[in-house]
């Protein structure tokens, strides 16, 4: 998967490749027009000898302080010993004039060049940065994930199939003006990378629950439950640390609230409705969808149509109605999804609740 930091420095190289050609073609065609003009309104007399330092200021910024002080001398030339300082009178200019002139123009674009070189570093320094830290996130996802993996067979392949439908459902609720002034790019983005974390409070659940092969008493259950605050409460010390990381905000949000319901009847807080983030409700549909495909101890997976069917019937209930539409118009696709990251292995998962909305992907 892509970070934006990536997609940001791509659209970077490929501006510097195209647009370095472009920048380097008009700075010397526009050098040429300007002595053209120079010439035919009468020489270097007049100020129009002073648009040379457009062309100049763009070859300078776009290319560099030495390319630009070169093309600052051969601007300087141009309007140089062989420019008159006034055509009609027949004036010639004197060396000195010129000469200075060229001074002037180098000095300008090295100045300008010097300038445009230092941001420019600056610039690929802080996404040479931010790529790293965008590698590093990813880093402290997977291996938390592997911890929680190394304790329960079922995640490896779960996580892979929410963080992909996750995505396919976020790109297409933007679709809808509703939600086009909140989900961009970078929340499509984030929401993939974070989703393997919802279950990361697993690591904090004693094997003999996690890992019981039947169903769970009710005070087992209520232990499992716990997962959702271990896991935001981890992340939250983690917060503490980078109070201004957004990608943090959302990993806790769906860790916390991603068994909320629509009708406030899920936990751990009872929320309802547009109180739920809208993350975790997207990761709701995705983390039920995934666990009523998969098989369990107790019972056989259930069918992509009749997932899809008890999805639909939840809408409005367990679910945000807005996103089961989007999840209606799509299931094919996260049909695709599922079997693409399942092949033909099947796992063993342990049963997390009564029911298939509390045990599914607790």
């Amino acid at each position: 998967m892509r970070s934006s930091d990536s997609i940001l420095k791509d659209l970077w190289d490929t501006w510097q490749r195209k647009g370095k050609v472009s920048a380097w073609f008009i700075a010397y065609l526009l050098s040429i027009i300007i002595t053209a003009v120079v010439y035919w309104t009468g020489g270097t007399v007049t100020a129009y000898a002073n648009l040379m330092y457009i062309p100049i200021a763009i070859m300078a910024s776009t290319h560099g302080k030495w390319h630009g002080v070169i093309h600052g001398i051969i601007s300087s030339l141009l309007i140089g010993p062989f420019m008159p300082l006034d055509r009609v009178l027949g004036i010639s200019q004197k060396t000195i004039n010129w000469i200075v002139r060229m001074l002037i123009y180098a000095v300008n674009a090295f100045v300008i060049g010097f300038f445009s070189d230092y941001y420019r570093h600056v610039y690929q320094e802080r996404v040479k940065k931010e790529k790293e830290i965008a590698e590093s996130k990813l880093a402290m996802i997977y291996s938390l994930v592997k911890l929680a993996e190394s304790r329960d067979d079922s995640t490896g392949a779960h996580i892979e199939r929410v963080a992909q439908i996750c995505r396919l459902l976020a790109t297409n609720l933007r679709k809808r003006k509703k939600y086009q002034d909140y989900i961009d790019a970078d929340f499509i983005e984030k929401i993939t990378q974070v989703s393997p974390l919802h279950d990361i409070g697993k690591v904090g659940i004693p094997d003999y629950i996690l890992l019981k092969p039947g169903r769970l008493s009710e005070e087992e259950y209520e232990v499992m439950k716990e997962h959702t605050t271990i896991g935001a409460k981890t992340l939250q010390e983690v917060k503490e640390k980078f109070p201004n990381n957004r990608f943090l905000d959302m990993a806790i949000g769906i860790t916390y609230f991603h068994h909320e319901k629509w009708d406030g009847t899920g936990y751990p807080f009872g929320l309802a409705e547009e109180t739920i983030p809208l993350s975790a409700r997207i990761m709701a549909i995705a983390d039920v969808y995934d666990a009523l495909r998969s098989k369990r101890v107790y019972k056989n997976a259930f069918s992509h149509a009749e997932s899809v069917k008890i999805i639909q019937e939840e809408s409005g209930k367990a679910f945000d109605p807005d996103i089961v539409e989007v999840f209606m118009d799509i299931h094919e696709e996260i049909n695709e999804i599922y079997d693409r990251y399942s092949g033909n292995q099947e796992r063993t998962l342990a049963h997390l609740g009564t029911g298939y909305l509390e045990g599914t992907g607790a």
